[in-house]
């Protein structure tokens, strides 16, 4: 697929994978529709950008993606790359109002995007999605079963609308990062051990090279995007992965019962918004 002049709408356009996805994508020469809460940061990444776009809208409130689809317009190119965050034991989570925003988000939005737009797309008999899961659909953590849940539905939802788009001329990639410098590894580095761990089975990556090999898959037509290199061996081999997690979590030991049965970290909490705007300021 030629990149130049198609119509490329990324959502979490304003920090990290997104922010560097949209760079990417219009160096491709490609005309790019950011998305994001964050307006003031979309406008500065327009202004480097040619004949980007600036959608601001929060994709976390129910109909969030429908009005952002609306003024969008007919895309080519659907990057479903924001994501949230709710962190807690699952019983501490429950069906909260932040489990249910993060939801929100990481799953029905994407859905929303692609009932809105994927149409279009096939009437004219070419296009692209690209879904932003994780590897952490299938590593469980202790306070990340609720974020795994919804990447893990994600993932599979993206295998079945390949299946459903096959010969029609709309292409589906799914990107499966481990870990990448962007805010929200400065949220999971909240987790005892977590980042540690994940940076010595993967290494860690940047979010300009991931964006470079996002945009080589669109104009390839590839599957799926593995990052770093060492996620696809893990992906091929979960239960290995399973096994070499939960003996981690054996070894640091269970979290104390106060915290277990109390602590729900949201978005919009402090300490989450506090460690990812510290990633952002570079400390």
């Amino acid at each position: 697929m030629e990149i130049e002049g198609l119509r490329v709408l990324v959502t979490g356009a304003s920090s990290g994978i997104g922010e560097e996805m949209a760079r990417a994508f219009s160096a491709a020469g490609a005309e790019t529709l950011l998305v994001a809460r964050r307006a003031e940061r979309l406008e500065a990444l327009a202004a480097e950008l040619p004949g980007a776009v600036v959608i601001v809208g929060d994709l976390g409130e129910n109909g969030g993606a429908a009005q952002v689809a609306a003024q969008a317009g007919p895309v080519d190119v659907l990057v479903n790359n924001a994501g949230s965050e709710t962190g807690g034991s699952v019983w501490a989570v429950g069906d909260r109002d932040e489990a249910r925003r993060m939801f929100e988000v990481d799953w029905w939005a994407p859905l929303a995007l692609i009932s809105a737009l994927v149409p279009g797309m096939r009437e004219r008999g070419r296009g692209a999605v690209v879904n932003v899961t994780s590897i952490r659909q299938i590593l469980a953590w202790p306070s990340l079963g609720h974020s795994a849940a919804a990447k893990a539905a994600l993932a599979q939802a993206t295998s079945t609308l390949r299946l459903e788009l096959t010969g029609s001329g709309v292409g589906v990639v799914e990107v499966i990062p481990g870990p990448v410098e962007t805010a929200a590894l400065g949220a999971s580095r909240l987790l005892p051990g977590f980042v540690e761990l994940l940076d010595g089975i993967f290494g860690t990556g940047t979010p300009g090279e991931l964006a470079e090999l996002v945009v080589a898959a669109v104009r390839e037509e590839r599957e799926r995007v593995f990052y770093p290199k060492a996620v696809e061996q893990a992906y091929d081999d979960p239960s290995g992965l399973r096994a070499t997690m939960a003996e981690a979590v054996r070894e640091l030991g269970p979290p104390p019962p106060e915290l277990a049965d109390t602590l729900v970290l949201g978005p919009g909490d402090p300490m989450i918004t506090e460690a990812k705007a510290a990633w952002e300021n570079g400390r």
